[in-house]
């Protein structure tokens, strides 16, 4: 699962109740929350400048301490869904979540998965990119595409023939069973 526009739509407030809930030391939790305030943007269209806006969500982009601000952010996610849908782990990296799971068909995990998901989003303002979301369903059994080969054609006579020559001359084969 992808989060849309991940970094642009952080809301503030949660991203320091997340810190508190985690523990995270009040003076870095101070620190966050002067990082992501009193934040503006310009924008420059062919030479020519507009003036500032104040923006009140989101991490800055490019900011080498934004991605791990981020995954803080979304670090409730995992334990949500985890608490929901029984043997589920979670990985990810950065805006991107993969679920790793057991059960019958892609479908069915997937609309689970994406359930809990959506209700753990919703409450923290935070949008999945379903068209950038994909399942992959992994099986022992294995379904064969052509007809399988006569059992004959498939076994090979791998045992073999010994001959011994007797004082008399003559001669006795065997083969092993």
């Amino acid at each position: 699962m992808d989060v849309k526009s991940a970094f642009n739509n952080v809301s503030r407030g949660h991203l320091v109740g997340r810190m508190m809930e985690l523990g995270v030391e009040s003076d870095l939790v101070r620190w966050t929350e002067s990082f992501v305030s009193s934040r503006k943007v310009s924008l420059v269209l062919n030479g020519q400048e507009g003036g500032d806006h104040e923006v009140d969500t989101g991490i800055p982009q490019g900011s080498p301490v934004s991605p791990i601000l981020f995954t803080v952010y979304l670090s409730g996610l995992f334990g949500y869904v985890e608490e929901r849908v029984s043997g589920v782990k979670a990985l990810s990296f950065v805006d991107d979540v993969a679920w790793s799971t057991e059960g019958e068909t892609e479908d069915g995990i997937s609309e689970t998965l994406a359930a809990a998901a959506q209700e753990w989003a919703e409450a923290i303002a935070v949008t999945f990119d379903t068209q950038k979301t994909e399942a992959i369903l992994l099986s022992r059994r294995r379904k064969r595409t052509t007809p399988a080969p006569p059992e004959a054609s498939r076994l090979q006579d791998t045992r073999s023939t010994s001959t011994r020559r007797h004082p008399d001359g003559s001669a006795s084969g065997s083969t092993p069973s």
